[in-house]
């Protein structure tokens, strides 16, 4: 069983981001997958909060639809992440009403209309839901990993939201189930979805993103170098403002090495919390794929391997001109074998700067506020 991993596409983007959406950029990808036996979309493969839902559906179908004649005849397992989080809503759902618990791996058949349109595109590929995650070998498991959130030290604002409610409701136990984890995250999901459905929500840039240009972005002369300077003192009291207020233990520290530390950190903790016994733990979410040859493996507390599968995003403020590809940089697949361990490739290291960018600034056209509300 040769299996492909693909994680956050983010299909439907308010930022013309999602690289896939883009038929010259998605050939290679489907070209690589054609050959896989098994296809995991892990997490994050609709982006849900940023834009209405029937333009995020128009924006993705057409991938959908030269998927399933990549894959036809093949299953193609999809797991939601927290940007499309409404896709595991009616497992979630189900099991509740049943009386049954959440626990690490549970499948389903398409339901809902967005599942089931995304099962009408893909025609003879097999789709199937599972959520949290799911083992694709009796030593690996795999999960978008969205549950990290709840440990991590990076302020990212969904974060501080799962503190708040953490704070306001009740901390996790120090063995949390899958249910204890979405009785904190859901209400954030919800939340956001629901302002997505009155048009573009974040304006032309991502909180997240508009912090990272306000510290790290060149020239400007005087003007910049005062911006930077205001931006790069705000940031550390605002955050201990949070932490003071939450109880919290965010880091004001948003160099790269913090943030990707940091992740790994929280995915870590994630693993051990939820007792994942494996040698091996893929996951999503922070859009950082790792560890890099040239890195040392992330162990796990049991003595397992973490591995983070990358993106499908080409966000300009992580991403200089004139400078080689980083660890964030768009274009990854997993794939694993019957015994080897996972392995990494990247597919777009070759691409030069500019021609990502100028997909990025195609696809962005007519997703201003003003369009998506049409």
């Amino acid at each position: 069983m040769r299996t492909a991993i693909v994680s956050d596409l983010h299909l439907g983007g308010g930022f013309g981001e999602d690289l896939a959406r883009d038929a010259g950029i998605r050939r290679p990808l489907l070209e690589e997958i054609a050959g896989a036996d098994r296809l995991v979309l892990l997490g994050d493969v609709l982006e849900l909060r940023e834009l209405p839902l029937a333009s995020v559906l128009a924006s993705a179908r057409p991938f959908f639809e030269q998927l399933g004649e990549a894959l036809a005849g093949r299953p193609v397992v999809l797991v939601p992440g927290n940007h499309d989080h409404r896709l595991a809503e009616p497992s979630i759902e189900r099991l509740a009403l049943a009386g049954e618990p959440l626990g690490l791996e549970h499948f389903a058949e398409p339901a809902g209309e967005v599942a089931s349109r995304i099962a009408a595109w893909l025609g003879e590929a097999d789709l199937r839901i599972a959520y949290p995650g799911l083992w694709l070998r009796d030593d690996v498991y795999a999960t978008h990993g969205h549950y990290m959130d709840c440990h991590m030290s990076l302020p990212r604002m969904e974060c501080v939201a799962a503190a708040a409610t953490m704070r306001t409701l009740r901390p996790l136990p120090a063995r949390p189930s899958p249910a204890d984890y979405e009785h904190v995250l859901q209400p954030v999901y919800g939340f956001t979805y629901g302002l997505a459905q009155g048009g573009s929500l974040w304006g032309k840039a991502r909180p997240s993103e508009r912090a990272w240009r306000a510290m790290s972005s060149d020239g400007g002369g005087r003007a910049g170098r005062l911006r930077r300077a205001a931006a790069r003192a705000a940031i550390p009291a605002g955050v201990w403002g949070v932490n003071r207020l939450l109880h919290a233990d965010f880091s004001a520290d948003l160099s790269p090495r913090s943030i990707s530390a940091a992740g790994v950190a929280a995915a870590t903790e994630m693993a051990a919390r939820l007792g994942i016994d494996a040698g091996h733990v893929i996951t999503g979410h922070t859009h950082r794929g790792g560890p890099g040859e040239d890195e040392a493996a992330w162990p796990l507390r049991g003595g397992g391997r973490l591995h983070n599968t990358g993106s499908w995003i080409f966000a300009g403020a992580f991403h200089h001109p004139g400078t080689p590809p980083g660890r964030y940089w768009p274009g990854t697949v997993t794939w694993l074998e019957d015994e080897a361990p996972p392995r990494r490739t990247n597919l777009l290291a070759e691409v030069p700067h500019e021609e990502l960018r100028e997909v990025v600034e195609r696809q962005a056209v007519g997703l201003s506020p003003t369009a998506t509300r049409r």
